[in-house]
């Protein structure tokens, strides 16, 4: 569902920085995610750091999630996205959760939705003559970090499905928009449809983002109230979600989410090297410092406030905050 929700304006931003190149940004941002070591175990302060990072980085998705719901539904309304994240601070506070079966169908649902949007993208000729591609490495690794947020980590079989999924999609908007079109376009999903005469299609495109960006917000609101281990931790951060809802547009958003994903695993595999220093935490480092080169510095400065403020009110992973 994360993956849904930020595909929705990922493969615009991907296509933005990399054009065809974001085929190739999804496989390095793949390479990050699987390398990403286990947290390390390591003292009080240390552990209040790699809390607070990863506290940032889910709660970074929710006006990710609440953006792209307010682009796609209510355009040019950004107060719809700051509702959206308060609806869901709402279920958190009420302690709403996603049971497996549920998580089951919706993943279901959005497998046959992406499947037929790449059938359509394929089945019908575009309106221009698919270009090759000219390789940039800033292209690639921008792209990169961008899809980054999107993955899971250090589940094999998840990520190599995920990855399949989004060079799938992304090819078949990259194929009947071109690089040019897709990058300039605000809801690439739809614009892909317009393009092939799928405009009926409109209804089910807009229940496809309702049921990303909506569970994909709960999801991460709920981890935000796991990491600190207080029920009501929904609320304050659910509000500070809502306000960078209002904002911030979808892309900006995604940055931001990018940024705080990538130092996340940037503290993981810095702190992991405490108690020794192993390959795969060397290259999450080394790759997590490169593609967040790339990111624009609002995103830079936001995740570095937002963590340096999550710190401080946070305590050591597993106790209660308050």
């Amino acid at each position: 569902m994360r993956l849904a929700a930020g595909l929705l304006i990922a493969l615009a931003v991907g296509a933005r920085a990399g054009g065809w190149w974001l085929l190739g940004g999804a496989v390095v941002a793949a390479l990050l995610a699987w390398c990403v070591p286990e947290g390390p175990v390591v003292r009080a302060n240390p552990a209040r750091l790699l809390s607070a990072a990863g506290l940032v980085s889910r709660l970074a998705l929710v006006p990710l999630c609440a953006s792209v719901f307010a682009a796609y539904l209510v355009p040019g309304q950004r107060w719809a996205a700051a509702v959206c994240a308060l609806v869901v601070t709402a279920a958190g506070a009420a302690g709403l959760r996603l049971a497996r079966y549920a998580r089951a169908w919706l993943l279901g649902v959005l497998l046959v939705a992406a499947a037929g949007f790449v059938a359509l993208c394929f089945a019908i000729e575009p309106a221009q003559p698919v270009t090759a591609p000219r390789f940039t490495t800033g292209g690639l690794l921008a792209s990169a970090a961008v899809l980054f947020p999107l993955l899971p980590r250090r589940k094999p079989a998840w990520l190599a499905g995920s990855v399949i999924a989004v060079l799938a999609v992304a090819a078949g908007a990259l194929y009947q928009l071109g690089p040019v079109r897709l990058a300039l376009s605000g809801v690439p999903v739809r614009d892909a449809l317009a393009a092939v005469d799928g405009q009926a299609l409109d209804p089910l495109l807009a229940g496809v983002v309702v049921l990303s960006t909506v569970p994909a917000a709960v999801l991460a609101i709920g981890g935000v109230r796991e990491e600190l281990a207080w029920r009501w931790a929904s609320v304050p951060c659910g509000l500070i979600a809502a306000a960078a809802a209002a904002l911030l547009d979808p892309e900006q958003a995604l940055l931001l989410a990018a940024a705080a994903a990538l130092a996340e695993v940037l503290v993981t595999a810095v702190l992991s090297m405490t108690t020794g220093i192993t390959a795969r935490a060397v290259i999450t480092a080394v790759l997590a410092v490169t593609l967040l080169a790339w990111l624009p510095p609002f995103a830079l400065l936001g995740t570095v406030v937002a963590v340096a403020a999550a710190t401080a009110v946070t305590r050591r992973s597993g106790t209660p905050a308050g």
